[in-house]
């Protein structure tokens, strides 16, 4: 309790070892030696005459309820290390987390992406889970992924969408990714697991990109743009037209002559629309219109 306490007093501003000590029942010494335990764990936490702090943009709870105070966030897990926010998030959810806890972690060793691939999660991203209880039909669940796509992109502040839920930067490059997960009961869903890993600096890796090349941007602040970005889109559903309408907006594939490795093979064409159930339409070489429910998609003659 001690730990998830501090993790709760500290602010973007000091506070004294005397103050915290006072607010959580325990001695100066205490409140030091845990503080240096933090540290040395991968918290971003400060240390200085005037006290302790977070350092400035961390998405720790203080500074995101500042910041943001709607539905969309209720209980806050901020870690220092998971083996992913999915894993955990899915915990909480299974154990009775009401829609808006959310799960924050500064790293994550077994971070993953769509269809199980690894997700690169190095400190000084944004890696985030957030617990959902939608009454939604199953076929509308697509709708939150498209909606969080559009929320993701928005809070950003730059770069367009790539088929399903990919943030590109200007460039192609990737920066982020949006991950759906549901827990199924007959012909209703329990919850939803919604997951972002959005890369702030650019990670080593081929293809991937930091949104800081391309703007001034502070994890803390992404954050509290996304949840406020995605609540009055999730808040229309089960209507589809605000979210499609948001996420039309801010696509890069729609138009695009495009090929799609799909689990039936690779279809190729252009990229005409998206639907309520997620699904791309494409109209071939041709003419025939097709629509493609999963695959990877890439620009024919590459991103321009």
């Amino acid at each position: 309790m001690f730990a998830g306490g501090l993790v709760t007093e500290l602010d973007e501003t000091f506070t004294s070892g005397v103050e915290l000590a006072r607010r959580l029942g325990v001695s100066r010494v205490a409140v030091h030696k845990r503080v240096r335990r933090m540290a040395e764990a991968g918290y971003p936490v400060q240390s200085g005459p005037r006290g302790y702090r977070w350092r400035p943009g961390a998405p720790a709870p203080r500074p995101l309820r500042r910041r943001y105070t709607g539905p969309l966030l209720g209980g806050m897990d901020y870690l220092a290390e998971t083996t992913s926010t999915q894993d955990r998030a899915r915990e909480l959810a299974a154990a009775g987390a009401a829609e808006g806890t959310l799960v924050v972690a500064e790293r994550q060793s077994a971070g993953r992406g769509r269809r199980g691939r690894s997700w690169l999660s190095p400190a000084g991203g944004l890696y985030f889970s957030l617990v959902l209880r939608p009454q939604l039909p199953l076929v509308s669940l697509p709708l939150v992924s498209l909606a969080a796509g559009a929320a993701l992109a928005e809070a950003a502040g730059v770069g367009g969408l790539k088929w399903p839920n990919d943030l590109l930067a200007p460039d192609g490059r990737k920066l982020a990714g949006v991950l759906l997960e549901a827990e199924l009961l007959g012909e209703e869903a329990l919850y939803l697991i919604l997951g972002i890993g959005l890369n702030l600096d650019p990670p080593e890796l081929a293809g991937a990109a930091g949104l800081r090349q391309f703007v001034r941007a502070v994890r803390v602040d992404v954050l509290a743009r996304f949840l406020a970005a995605l609540e009055p889109l999730y808040r229309t559903l089960p209507d589809p037209g605000p979210v499609l309408a948001a996420w039309r907006e801010r696509t890069v594939t729609l138009g695009r002559q495009v090929w799609i490795q799909t689990p039936a093979g690779i279809k190729k064409g252009r990229a005409l629309d998206v639907e309520e159930d997620g699904s791309l339409v494409l109209e071939t070489p041709g003419g025939k219109r097709t629509r493609v429910s999963a695959g990877e998609v890439e620009w024919i003659g590459g991103f321009k």
